[in-house]
Order: structure tokens, then C-alpha cells, then sequence
């Protein structure tokens, strides 16, 4: 009977469901276990209230915010917070799979632990705050915050990350045997990319939101430079605060750009993505990011990555010799537009392999039941 089922929550303020936690539902149904959502109802990219059409979900009533950086946003953290501590402690799961941030539910759930030994807590911790805010990090306010974490992750039965970097960053509060890195991932393409190839001309995509983080002049130094050996066309997909600015300094320096905004349609997406011989994934320095998402979808299609300022990818491609560190705009830009076709394809097939290995859902599949396997027969 369902009574007699054991329960498991998984818990995140911003849902992630398709990113994060429908593998994982999945796998626990799969397990016997009966499972729950509990969401909040606002969405922070939008700063809107938030629908799923999830039927196992418990939508969580919080407090909205117009800026990221407010009183407002701690407030709407500590009702989440708050409100899951009175389910979790009515309902009292077998298993807790909970998305950090906020900082503040690692300390609840950390407590719950201790008051209920026989529950088992897994953090998931999916980015790291306030690490990623450089201006704020060092502030009285910011160590009390990120101490709410880092002082509770031995606390639990597992931890999760979502990249090597936060690993790093965070190891000295890690339990090497009970922590491990579970990427990102996305399915297996089942009709490959067939991209085109030129001699006189390097297409290089630019994909996802064009925000602060990104980093638009070494970019435009860098497509300067190749400009002058070879020409080059950018295509844009994607939209956000710095996409103008991005588009017009771009086409001051006389390069063909393509702006197509957000893109969804996987054959639209796919359309243009063949047109291309390399993907851009180029953020600012020290904003404690050890992956992103666009570089996994890079990965997915086989897109060579041309990245700066992003942890993991720089690890992948000092590994395995799939694309390619910016350092140097002259000297990158002198290497790519030398580059011959089958040098390219060595890349490509490289920058695929990547994907299988780490980030494809098979593999990410096979880590959670490790990770689960481990914590449920414990």
C-alpha cells in the first residue's frame, strides 16, 4: 500500500526539474520510494509567480524580489526555508535531496539530520553564494552566509556538486567519500551535426543569455584579431541585458554578426549551429563559475569551445585537447585561422567525446545510481 511506501522529497527554491531532478524522480520511483516536489512559486530569472504541471508537487508561497542583491530576496529565502523545516518535520521523509542554495536550508536540513539520524540528506550544491558576488564576498555578512554552508556539508549523508570547481573551492569541508562531482547533462544527439567547413571564412557561434558575466571586450579583441587573418561572421543566439552592447561593439570593429535572440526550436537551433566551427564560451575572471550551461550543449552537438574564465571547461580541454583556452587573442586567433579541416574534424570528434564521457544522461544516469546505490544501502 502507498502508507507503507518510503517517502523522498526533493527540494529546490528555483525547481530545475528538467535540468536537475526528473532523472532522479524517476530513478526513486523506480526504487519503490514515493516522491515529492517541493518548489517555490517564484520564478527568480523572471521575477514572476512560477507554474508546474507536476502533479507530486508542494509548492512552496514565498516573498517576491525585483533585485538580486535585496533584503527582499533573504526574506523570500528564509520563508522557503522556514515553511520546509514545518513540512519535513511533520512528515519526517526517509529521503531529503535538497538544491543549495539557499545557504540557509543546508543549516535546517543540517539540523533535521541531527534530530532525525534515520532520514537521509543529500545537498546538491548547484552554485556557490556568495562566492559568485566578488564585490560582497568578503564582507561581514557574506562569511556568515557562506558558513552556512560550509559548516554543515559534513553533516549530511552525501554531498553533491555540480562541477570540479566548487569541488575545490570547497574541500576542506568535504568528506572525500561521502561528496563527488554529478555534471550537468543532456541526451545523446540521435541524428549528429553536420557542420560546414571553409577556407576563407570561420562562423563562431555565441549561445545562451548576454548578461554582466560574459566578457564582451575580450571577446570583440579576440574576433578583432582573427578578423584581420580571416573573416569572420558571429552568430548570436540568445538575449539579455548586454546584448546590444555586445552586438554594436562587435560590429564596430567591421565583423558580420548575425543576431537570431532566443532561440528554442531545436531545428532552428540546429540550422544555424551547422553553420559554425566553434562555440564562445568566454566569461570575466574569478566569478566562481566552473561551468555553464552553454558549454554543455557546445559539447552535446560537438562544437569546439573557445573558453576563458570558466573552471572545468579549461580542465576538459587541458585533458582531453578539445578546443581551446583564450589567453592570448593574437596568438589564439594566429592558431584557429591556421587550423586546417581535418585538424578541425580531430577537435570536433575530440569535443564529443567529452560529452560522452561526462556529461552525456547515460553517464549522468549511471553516477546518480552509484551515488544512490551508496546512500540507500548504507
Amino acid at each position: 500500500m502507498r502508507t507503507n511506501m518510503k517517502k523522498a522529497f526533493l527540494i529546490h527554491y528555483d525547481g530545475y526539474y528538467d535540468i536537475r531532478l526528473k532523472y532522479l524522480e524517476k530513478n526513486l520511483v523506480d526504487r519503490g520510494y514515493e516522491v515529492s516536489l517541493l518548489f517555490s512559486d517564484f520564478d527568480h530569472y523572471k521575477k514572476e509567480r512560477k507554474i508546474y504541471r507536476n502533479k507530486n508537487i508542494k509548492l512552496i508561497h514565498v516573498h517576491r524580489y525585483k533585485k538580486n542583491i535585496s533584503v527582499r530576496r533573504i526574506i523570500s529565502y528564509l520563508s522557503f526555508t522556514k515553511q520546509i523545516v514545518k513540512i519535513i518535520n511533520y512528515e519526517v521523509p526517509d529521503l531529503i535531496y535538497a538544491i543549495i542554495p539557499p545557504n540557509t536550508l543546508a543549516h535546517a536540513l543540517s539540523d533535521f539530520k541531527t534530530k532525525k539520524p534515520n532520514t537521509k540528506v543529500i545537498f546538491d550544491i548547484f552554485d556557490l553564494y556568495p562566492e559568485q558576488m566578488p564585490k560582497l564576498s568578503n564582507t561581514t555578512v557574506a562569511n556568515f552566509w557562506r558558513n552556512l554552508r560550509n559548516r554543515n556539508l559534513q553533516k549530511v549523508d552525501y554531498v553533491v556538486l555540480e562541477c570540479s570547481y566548487y569541488k575545490n573551492i570547497l574541500s576542506k569541508y568535504l568528506d572525500e567519500d561521502k561528496s563527488s562531482v554529478l555534471y550537468l547533462n543532456r541526451p545523446k544527439l540521435e541524428i549528429p551535426y553536420e557542420f560546414k567547413w571553409s577556407n576563407k571564412q570561420i562562423d563562431i557561434a555565441y549561445l545562451g543569455s548576454i548578461n554582466h558575466h560574459i566578457d564582451i571586450d575580450k571577446i570583440v579583441a579576440f574576433l578583432k584579431a582573427l578578423n584581420k587573418r580571416k573573416k569572420v561572421v558571429l552568430h548570436i543566439i540568445g538575449d539579455g541585458e548586454k546584448a546590444a552592447e555586445f552586438k554594436n561593439k562587435v560590429q564596430m570593429q567591421g565583423i558580420d554578426t548575425e543576431f537570431y535572440g532566443a532561440v528554442f526550436d531545436d531545428k532552428k537551433k540546429r540550422k544555424i549551429l551547422q553553420k559554425c566551427q566553434y562555440g564562445l564560451n568566454v566569461y570575466r575572471k574569478n566569478l566562481g563559475i566552473g561551468l555553464t550551461m552553454k558549454s554543455v550543449e557546445y559539447y552535446q552537438v560537438g562544437l569546439p569551445i573557445i573558453n576563458a574564465g570558466i573552471y572545468d571547461s579549461k580542465v576538459m580541454i587541458e585533458t582531453f585537447g578539445a578546443g581551446f583556452s583564450l589567453e592570448s587573442e593574437e596568438a589564439l586567433a594566429s592558431k584557429i585561422s591556421n587550423l586546417t579541416h581535418g585538424e578541425w574534424c580531430e577537435h570536433h570528434t575530440l569535443t564529443l567525446k567529452v560529452f560522452e564521457q561526462n556529461f552525456s544522461t547515460l553517464k549522468y544516469q549511471k553516477n546518480l545510481t552509484d551515488i544512490l546505490e551508496r546512500i540507500i544501502s548504507e
